[in-house]
């Protein structure tokens, strides 16, 4: 058997020469203003932080990598955040619980300060919709936009079903006839790869949950479980993807990224009580945030940033997943796989039916649109597909919450004091309407007549 050593060096040599795969390829599209920021434009934090450390609960994926840059960059310690804690956990839930327990504004370690969250668990923290128990939060900025995909089992292929554009439901129900309904399938219920199903399915004429069964199945079990044909439908992030395909017990059917193209990803949020305690570390955490998303988009990392994720994946996820509340699954494999084909290679890579490289993941823009702002329409369209999918009441008020919990303005404060020009700072807290690959559109100004395919 290899030696640990001898296993990683592999790993690294492999990165080394397929930096620019088709994940973590960012080629495709520039920073905001077409000109990546210099390097002396950054600035310190406006102050020494009150506190060097804080706790970040993160899911373990590619989306978290900014940041896991500016924490292996020193871009925290840059600002004067040198304790900068990221803790992986297995599930949502279980990061959202350790948020509400907190860490008693940084003098404890049983809870978490924030971290990495997908829309809107911050907003159900806020109030009280997870265990009852009132949070109150601030979103600080987005993480990235892409990255995802729906895939379908190989079980569907023999069948010749088209699952992307055109309906399927006839075939589902013939297989209903014959007693073996295709079922769906995500990590978590209310997570925004359960939305992106969601909106998928009953775009193609699928109403969830009358027509389809949305199960939930934790990442680690979801290859025993397609392995048995208990689910033939998937939204999984990137890596999990290459996984299934790996195996070669699933394709990918549609990018999530051709759903809603620039979609809103996942967000940074953090402990209102922590961040009202803190205002001058919570700026420092969100200058060096900001600057690790436009390291990531620049071209010239692709090679650090793909080796600095497979390190990061064989060390600290596979040693440091010894409670039962983290994951971990071969890393090694993972990412050789992951990054050895080039933009030019067709097998073994995700592919879509038009450019792959349009749906690669972006942490700080995309053609020429702000990623990491955090738009409050944004936060009003997940709050109403919860809404549209009976997961939050009609009457909530949705305006009141979103104004309590989005912070924008911290991260304008903080993109001008890193050095973004204003005319690269978005000037609306709405990015307008916003249109679906079906056609459907969400108008942030008039979310009562938002009526996309039927749920």
């Amino acid at each position: 058997m290899q030696s640990r050593r001898k296993l990683l060096k592999t790993a690294i040599q492999t990165l080394g020469a397929a930096a620019g795969g088709l994940f973590l390829n960012n080629c495709s599209s520039k920073p905001l203003g077409n000109e990546p920021l210099p390097n002396n434009t950054f600035a310190a934090a406006a102050g020494i932080p009150e506190i060097p450390s804080v706790r970040l609960g993160i899911i373990p994926s590619i989306e978290i990598a900014p940041l896991l840059v500016a924490q292996k960059q020193k871009l925290f310690a840059k600002y004067g955040m040198t304790d900068v804690q990221l803790v992986p956990f297995r599930s949502w839930q279980s990061l959202g619980e350790y948020t509400a327990t907190g860490t008693d504004l940084s003098t404890n370690d049983y809870g978490i300060d924030g971290g990495h969250f997908y829309s809107p668990l911050p907003e159900l923290l806020n109030e009280g919709l997870i265990n009852q128990k009132k949070t109150a939060m601030y979103v600080l900025l987005r993480l990235h936009t892409h990255g995802g995909y729906i895939v379908a089992s190989k079980r569907l292929k023999p069948l010749g079903i088209q699952v992307k554009h055109a309906t399927f439901s006839a075939w589902q129900d013939i297989a209903k006839l014959f007693g073996n309904p295709m079922n769906s399938a995500i990590a978590e219920i209310g997570s925004n790869y359960d939305l992106w199903l969601r909106y998928w399915l009953a775009a193609m004429d699928i109403v969830p949950l009358r027509d389809i069964d949305i199960l939930e199945i934790p990442l680690d079990e979801i290859i025993p479980q397609i392995k048995q044909h208990r689910a033939d439908l998937f939204c999984l992030d990137s890596w999990r993807t290459l996984k299934l395909m790996e195996r070669n017990l699933a394709e990918p059917a549609i990018a999530t990224g051709e759903i809603w193209r620039n979609y809103p990803g996942e967000i940074l949020a953090i402990r209102a009580d922590w961040v009202d305690k803190y205002p001058i570390a919570t700026q420092a955490i969100l200058q060096a945030t900001m600057e690790a998303q436009l390291w990531c988009d620049d071209p010239a990392n692709a090679r650090t940033l793909n080796t600095l994720l497979a390190i990061y994946f064989i060390n600290d996820v596979t040693n440091n997943f010894t409670n039962n509340r983290l994951t971990s699954s071969n890393p090694i494999k993972m990412f050789a796989q992951l990054f050895r084909n080039s933009p030019k290679l067709t097998k073994g890579m995700l592919k879509n039916s038009s450019n792959s490289l349009n749906y690669a993941i972006k942490y700080w823009s995309n053609d020429g649109i702000s990623v990491s702002y955090p738009y409050k329409s944004h936060d009003l369209w997940f709050l109403s597909e919860y809404q549209r999918w009976g997961l939050l009441p009609p009457s909530l008020p949705t305006r009141e919450i979103i104004d309590a919990v989005n912070r924008e303005d911290l991260w304008r404060n903080a993109a001008k004091a890193i050095g973004v020009p204003d005319t690269n700072i978005p000037i609306s807290t709405s990015r307008g309407i916003e249109t679906f690959f079906d056609g459907s559109q969400f108008d942030p100004d008039r979310p009562n007549q938002y009526s996309p395919s039927k749920a």
